[in-house]
């Protein structure tokens, strides 16, 4: 097999596409502790890096534990079709993990976080195939990385509104995950109801008022127009739909930063909206290269 082909089976692999949405939930802790300090810039991209490693390791230990159930019903992927060992993703996995807790060390409030991450892989991939109750560890790991930014930059202690961008996340992976596990026939109430209460979630860390609420509700409009479209087309591609979905993940985002940057006393720079703009653009163009699930 050429040497692309072993690249685009890799890139595959590890889910390429998902990794800007990545490092933009790690990104928006680090823009959510800039509001009180400022940022120094290598512990940003230590961050970042280390919630990358994370995934990396992920998706490396996942299809190396599933491989015997790939061989069957994935047979399109690099293990079963013996592209490379077993025992090559295995290492590279483990490499992952101990550069990913390498990378924050010396930041003990992350290094924590970083290892409560890698025990909810090591439980998703234990169960995901059993148990319909690990969308709830997969979904932490994505709620968990605007955490690991926030406390590599901050010494602060947790903010309201870092537990409900959290949430946020959390609910969207799991929503997405139900969808996906459904086989794209989920009830029309959880369709209308899940994205509102991601967008609810990202808005909350706002209100001051009852006017404000609604004043807010613009700014969840990227997130829902996109993840209303992906539900609608999942009922004839379950594959496209979930795709989207995957796709959309830096709008949560992007719904939670907008007020900070264009609201009434903005305390962030607009620059910090080009972020999840550019993830979503680049996960997007990367699915055209390689599947995201």
């Amino acid at each position: 097999m050429s040497d692309h082909s072993k690249c685009k089976a890799l890139l595959a692999t590890i889910r390429t596409p998902n990794i800007p949405s990545v490092a933009c939930n790690v990104l928006t802790g680090i823009l959510l502790a800039s509001i009180a300090a400022p940022i120094h810039i290598p512990n940003a991209i230590t961050a970042i890096t280390s919630g990358i490693l994370l995934y990396l390791a992920g998706n490396l230990l996942n299809d190396w534990h599933d491989r015997d159930w790939d061989a069957l019903h994935r047979p399109e992927r690099a293990l079963p079709k013996n592209i490379f060992k077993p025992s090559s993703y295995l290492t590279l996995a483990i490499a992952c993990c101990l550069a990913a807790l390498a990378s924050i060390a010396a930041h003990p409030r992350s290094l924590a976080i970083a290892a409560i991450i890698l025990g909810l892989i090591l439980i998703y991939t234990k169960s995901h195939k059993s148990s319909a109750w690990a969308i709830i560890p997969m979904g932490l790991c994505r709620a968990l990385l605007p955490v690991l930014g926030y406390f590599v930059c901050s010494h602060r202690a947790i903010t309201p509104s870092l537990i409900l961008i959290s949430a946020a996340l959390l609910i969207h992976t799991c929503g997405l995950s139900l969808v996906a596990r459904s086989e794209s026939k989920p009830s029309r109430l959880f369709l209308f109801a899940y994205p509102l209460v991601v967008a609810t979630a990202c808005l909350a860390a706002h209100i001051n008022n009852s006017s404000d609420w609604i004043k807010l509700w613009p700014a969840a409009l990227p997130y829902l127009l996109w993840t209303f479209l992906a539900l609608i087309l999942l009922r004839r591609s379950a594959f496209t739909g979930v795709s989207m979905l995957l796709a959309g993940i830096p709008l949560v985002d992007l719904t939670f930063l907008i007020p900070f940057a264009m609201g009434p006393l903005p305390s962030l720079p607009w620059l910090a909206l080009c972020a999840p703009p550019v993830a979503f653009i680049l996960g997007k163009s990367l699915q055209k290269i390689v599947p995201a699930t």
